[in-house]
């Protein structure tokens, strides 16, 4: 009875978490964008633009309260799928709660997804080839340069997400929001297939723990922000890599190899756990969890060292945190690093821009998460090494 009312409690808990998330979305809805014609919508959207851009420091307060309660939710979560109170079944009612809560809000974070829109619409509308155009090309006649960036580039996507993007651009039938919603259903699914995914690997490694694997990935922060309301297509590839994977496990080695390829061709960066892959035939590999993560970590640390890090690239990550749910150090660190990410979006929302000091100030917010996930795991190296309990 009290398992049942915990899990219950957990669950009412991501409810009004995302739905808090949900609301919090539409304050960063850009100046230039108006989402319905509908006066009162209108009126409810200038609302909450106006707490978004002329209360930064209330906007901010309210990023940095939902963000806390989302942690504290997480960590009740994943405590309580590791004693057995959350069980898969529980973990499922809160992923797919929260998939259809925040399928429906406003990408907040990042404006990737309106050059997914538009570079459907270069191949369906206007009927170029969006390698060989830009943007700025249709200045004068397309309504979404007002807010999109990245104007002055060609797609950088590949031509499987493309391709993958014209049907749901379709399914919007022309208009804004139902185009909005219909990318971001790519991403919403593939979100729950990862879980679905995480679930088989982990169940057929370690039984016990699958739920915990479950919940370490879906109830992610980092993961839940990036994915479902920023709607990022990296999860496409990381349902894939993770299809691969399965399939790898059950001897499917050429059908394997063909989901891999995809996954890579959906964004490239999986091409980093072909080597794990190969090593693991015919081979009595058991630390193959392991590699596989140390190979996406090599990738992570590469682009990292060319550009600037961006949140959602921990998304390449978590679901082979996921795949080792015994690993609890990882998993501390893994808490960190989504915590440290996640707050680089604050001194963007308090000053509402990218210009000095903020690069510093994104500097030490997401270290100082990071080196105390470092210490909390040192500590308790120390402790197990003198043989003391925790």
């Amino acid at each position: 009875m009290w398992i049942q009312k915990k899990a219950g409690w957990i669950f009412t808990g991501y409810i009004a978490g995302s739905l808090l998330l949900f609301l919090y979305s539409f304050t960063q809805v850009d100046l230039s964008l108006t989402l319905t014609e509908f006066s009162v919508w209108q009126r409810i959207q200038q609302f909450f633009q106006h707490v978004g851009f002329f209360q930064r420091p209330l906007s901010t307060a309210l990023y940095v309260g939902i963000l806390s309660l989302w942690f504290v939710l997480y960590g009740v979560a994943v405590s309580a799928a590791e004693s057995g109170k959350l069980t898969a079944y529980g973990v499922w009612r809160i992923a797919l709660v929260i998939t259809a809560l925040l399928w429906l809000s406003y990408p907040a974070f990042s404006y990737d997804i309106f050059n997914y829109m538009f570079t459907a619409k270069t191949v369906l509308v206007y009927h170029k080839n969006p390698y060989l155009v830009i943007p700025l090309d249709f200045t004068g006649v397309e309504p979404w340069l007002s807010f999109m960036r990245w104007t002055h580039l060609p797609s950088a996507y590949t031509p499987l997400w493309i391709l993958t993007t014209l049907p749901f651009y379709l399914m919007g039938f022309g208009y804004f929001l139902p185009i909005l919603w219909s990318i971001k259903l790519i991403t919403g699914v593939a979100f729950l297939w990862t879980v679905s995914l995480i679930g088989q690997v982990v169940m057929k490694v370690e039984p016990k723990k699958a739920a915990l694997g479950m919940a370490i990935f879906a109830l992610n922060p980092l993961v839940v922000i990036e994915t479902l309301v920023s709607g990022h297509n990296d999860i496409l590839m990381m349902a894939l890599v993770l299809w691969a994977v399965l399939l790898m496990l059950e001897k499917k080695n050429i059908v394997s190899w063909i989901i891999l390829s995809l996954s890579a061709a959906a964004k490239l960066m999986t091409v980093f756990v072909a080597p794990v892959m190969i090593a693991y035939y015919g081979r009595t590999f058991k630390a193959w969890r392991q590699w596989l993560l140390a190979a996406m970590m090599v990738g992570f640390i590469l682009v990292c060292t060319k550009r600037e890090v961006l949140p959602w690239y921990w998304v390449w990550i978590m679901p082979f945190v996921a795949l080792l749910p015994s690993k609890r150090q990882i998993f501390i660190l893994s808490v960190g690093v989504s915590l440290g990410l996640l707050l680089r979006y604050a001194p963007y929302l308090y000053l509402g821009h990218w210009d000095p000091p903020v690069p510093v100030i994104k500097l030490w917010v997401t270290w100082v998460p990071i080196v105390i996930s470092a210490i909390i795991v040192l500590f308790k190296e120390v402790r197990r090494d003198k043989g003391i309990t925790i």
